[in-house]
């Protein structure tokens, strides 16, 4: 009797402590969501605010919004890496739609679904 009243209460115990952890699991994910399109939001400006014209200014932008994201990275939260580029997609779509198109590419209508498509992947052009 002793026994089964130590187990219940054990565990119970380990799913309260189970909880907590996955709440502020779930707080500190939301946290570094938030942050991420934060960042993103921050970076896409000032990309939208470079001179276009002076590309290795706008390649420096770019580089610069990539280390950004490398944090969200590194914490490999899935979520908030999405997060920053959904952000930082929108943003330019928003406030510089020729630059998102230059960015961004669409994905090929011909491409087997399922397939794996990286938007952020660099364009190339068929003969170079």
């Amino acid at each position: 009797m002793k026994t089964r009243f130590l187990s219940a209460i054990l565990i119970t115990t380990v799913a309260i402590i189970v909880l907590a952890c996955s709440n502020k699991k779930e707080e500190g994910n939301a946290q570094l969501i938030d942050k991420a399109v934060a960042t993103a939001t921050h970076a896409a400006q000032a990309l939208v605010a470079t001179n276009h014209t002076d590309t290795l200014a706008m390649q420096n932008s770019i580089l610069e919004a990539k280390a950004l994201q490398a944090e969200f990275q590194v914490a490999e939260d899935t979520a908030a890496i999405n997060a920053f580029n959904r952000a930082f997609k929108k943003y330019l779509e928003d406030h510089d739609p020729n630059l998102a198109r230059e960015i961004f590419i669409e994905r090929p209508s011909d491409l087997p679904a399922g397939a794996e498509w990286d938007e952020f992947e660099q364009r190339v052009e068929e003969g170079k």
